[in-house]
């Protein structure tokens, strides 16, 4: 599991049991809110109570299967610019949202049929209206709530509807604004990850750039003379033979270049690979430390400690989620420090570190290790007998 889907993990069990464990104290919040009389019919009528009990269990079972539908959904088409790509219709606990309808219909023959006074059954009508409306885009419970407050000052609607009313589109809001945190969450995770694959995207397309620039007019020059030689040779022309040595003699120019250009790109000057994987690092919105300079390094051991510098950056941002890096610039080599990597594991000797070693030969030591979220790689060199 990558950094940003463990983030938003975290956030999404938080928004779902926030959600469920609201819907399901509702029913309880309202007998308190109640007070006696509510008290009195429950104690007077124990079966209203159950029936009040298993309607909460049914709508905290709907509330959470409808989450978990949305969060493994396809995103929702936009219609506005406060809307955000997964928060359309909730889908999904259908069964358990009729569960909770046939716990009102009881709870209502029951109080047609004379048991109790109709208290319980305002407190499961409120209840069933929050599990149902809470599937419909919060447009719908804020238009619900102006219309509750221009029907009672006009006195269309009773006091007690109104309180109820009121009450009811209130704690959709309430409900449907934890899931709309919970999409902007996901939505901000899912763009930093883009933004990290961007920045590395960008640095293959600068490479790509640079390598066409080099070639692309030389092979151009190439396959004008290699036309030009097979002309001259059919006709027997003696030009033909300098002309295929200029041919030659460009193609040897242009892989030297194309090796010089790849010699530069591995081997990039210390001091600008060092604002480079800062810039790359801060792009993804991580607070980057940087201690030392460029100077510090042994001569012989810049190329390496770049090129370490590149390698190090673009693993951070491939396979953590940092908020803060710390790089490291020594005579004895290069650390680089970041948060985002969870676990406490040890650090699992893969391809990259392999090559990485293999890459850095007998002249440094690469060390990996993770402890509480922060992940270190230190690279020592072997600086026995030398001079800075």
């Amino acid at each position: 599991m990558s950094a940003q889907a463990r983030q938003w993990t975290i956030f999404y069990v938080y928004t779902l049991w926030s959600v469920v464990v609201m819907t399901a104290m509702m029913p309880v919040m309202l007998v308190l809110m109640i007070g006696a009389p509510a008290f009195d019919q429950i104690r007077e009528h124990p079966l209203l109570g159950v029936l009040l009990l298993g309607q909460a269990v049914a709508s905290m079972l709907a509330t959470r299967t409808a989450l978990r539908c949305w969060a493994a959904a396809p995103p929702a088409p936009m219609r506005g610019p406060w809307d955000l790509p997964r928060l359309g219709m909730l889908p999904g606990g259908w069964r358990w949202l009729a569960a909770s309808a046939l716990a009102t219909l009881l709870l209502t023959a029951a109080t047609l049929a004379g048991l109790g006074s109709g208290l319980l059954l305002l407190v499961s009508g409120i209840v069933l209206a929050v599990s149902a409306l809470l599937r419909v885009p919060w447009r719908w419970s804020a238009g619900g709530l102006v219309a509750v407050g221009l029907l009672a000052l006009v006195g269309i609607m009773t006091p007690d509807l109104a309180v109820s009313s009121f009450v009811t589109f209130v704690a959709v809001l309430a409900l449907r604004s934890s899931i709309w945190l919970g999409a902007v969450v996901r939505e901000l995770d899912q763009a930093r990850e883009a933004q990290a694959q961007l920045a590395v995207a960008e640095e293959r397309l600068r490479f790509a750039r640079d390598l066409h620039d080099v070639t692309g007019r030389d092979l151009s020059v190439i396959a004008v003379k290699t036309e030009l030689v097979a002309q001259l040779a059919e006709r027997g022309d003696p030009r033909a033979a300098e002309h295929g040595r200029e041919a030659a003699q460009i193609a040897r120019t242009s892989l030297a270049e194309i090796r010089s250009l790849v010699r530069g790109y591995r081997e990039a000057d210390l001091a600008t690979e060092l604002q480079g994987t800062a810039s790359l690092l801060r792009s993804a919105h991580a607070e980057v430390t940087i201690e030392g300079d460029a100077e510090d390094v042994p001569a012989r051991h810049r190329g390496t400690a770049a090129w370490a510098l590149r390698e190090g950056g673009t693993n951070i941002l491939r396979h953590a989620d940092p908020t803060a890096v710390v790089i490291t610039l020594s005579p004895q080599g290069v650390r680089l420090v970041n948060d985002g990597a969870p676990g406490d594991d040890p650090v699992p000797e893969g391809s990259g570190l392999t090559g990485m070693r293999e890459r850095l030969g007998e002249d440094a030591e690469l060390t990996a290790r993770r402890d509480r979220g922060r992940f270190t790689l230190d690279i020592r060199f072997d600086t026995t007998g030398e001079t800075r």
